[in-house]
């Protein structure tokens, strides 16, 4: 009985010295992750203080240590990059603020200092636009008529090419395909380092649009750029769920797709005639296009040579 006794004693002894050894590891763990924790803000916070002091070589230690700490400390990351911008390391800033971007891709201060970073086109000296927007394309590795492979370009590459198809819209010469280029590159940012580049190829893509209708309101010849921004305007108005501006821009498209048959066909005394509802090409050279314009609710078929209405022809469907 005696002997049971012990054993009995024996058993809850070890089961308390396993209890309070779980107990110790666990406070142990606590604490070793809180103190980790505070290390990376002291870190920081002492980072902050010589760096208000300009002294960016210690600063710059401080943050580094808080980042071993916390990979994703976003403050730290950003304050490095400025103590790179302060001692002129423009490539180590840029690494720092897209890493700030890929922790936190509202940060609107890192965005703009990111895009602050690329505005110097030293590598063409010669003035003429042609050339910006040749070494443009020559950077990207595309040629005019391509799109671009997006997954093949890393983002200091596209954030590189911006300023020289900027250069190219200051000139006015070749602006249109500046700006679709622009809004290309500003896609494909949104998707590498922060959606809040989205506003700005929406606003390159209109440019392209508005320059396009301006420049050639009556022709039936626009660039292909002019319709692919239409095309990529509306991709990205629907998958923001903005509806209302994808119906605006539809309207649009309609009545500058109707504006050259309009033209057209009020010069020759017919009014209220937009877009036909189908187009019958019978010959097309390089010195002769022989077309009908049909429209069905009017009841109507217009001959067309070298988009001149030369008569009417028979209806029949």
């Amino acid at each position: 009985m005696i002997g049971n006794n012990i054993s009995i004693k024996k058993y809850k002894m070890i089961n308390k010295i396993i209890e309070i050894g779980i107990i110790s590891f666990l406070l142990l763990f606590v604490f070793l992750e809180h103190g980790f924790s505070q290390d990376a803000q002291t870190y920081y916070q002492n980072g902050y203080q010589y760096f208000s002091q300009e002294n960016y070589q210690k600063a710059e230690e401080y943050y580094k240590k808080a980042i071993e700490l916390d990979s994703n400390f976003e403050n730290a990351h950003y304050w490095l990059g400025k103590v790179y911008r302060q001692t002129g390391q423009p490539d180590k800033a840029i690494t720092e603020w897209i890493e700030v971007l890929r922790i936190n891709p509202r940060n609107s201060y890192a965005f703009r200092y990111l895009n602050d970073s690329f505005r110097d086109t030293s590598r063409v000296t010669s003035g003429v636009s042609g050339d910006y927007f040749l070494e443009g394309l020559r950077i990207l590795e595309v040629n005019e008529d391509a799109f671009l492979n997006e997954s093949r370009i890393n983002s200091y590459t596209l954030l590189s090419v911006i300023p020289y198809f900027r250069r190219v819209d200051e000139t006015e010469n070749k602006a249109i395909s500046a700006n679709y280029w622009m809004a290309q590159i500003y896609q494909a940012l949104s998707k590498k380092i922060s959606w809040q580049y989205t506003s700005l190829a929406i606003s390159s893509f209109e440019k392209v649009i508005a320059l396009e209708e301006k420049n050639n309101p009556f022709s039936f010849l626009k660039s292909s750029e002019y319709w692919y921004a239409y095309q990529e305007l509306l991709r990205i108005f629907q998958s923001l769920g903005l509806n209302e501006r994808k119906e605006d821009l539809l309207n649009q498209l309609e009545r500058e797709k109707a504006m050259p048959y309009e033209y057209v066909l009020h010069n020759a005394g017919y009014d209220d005639f937009g877009y036909p509802d189908s187009i019958e090409i019978i010959k097309t050279t390089s010195e002769e296009s022989i077309e009908l314009w049909i429209y069905k609710k009017e009841d109507k078929t217009f001959r067309v040579v070298n988009k001149e209405i030369v008569g009417e022809e028979r209806t029949y469907y």
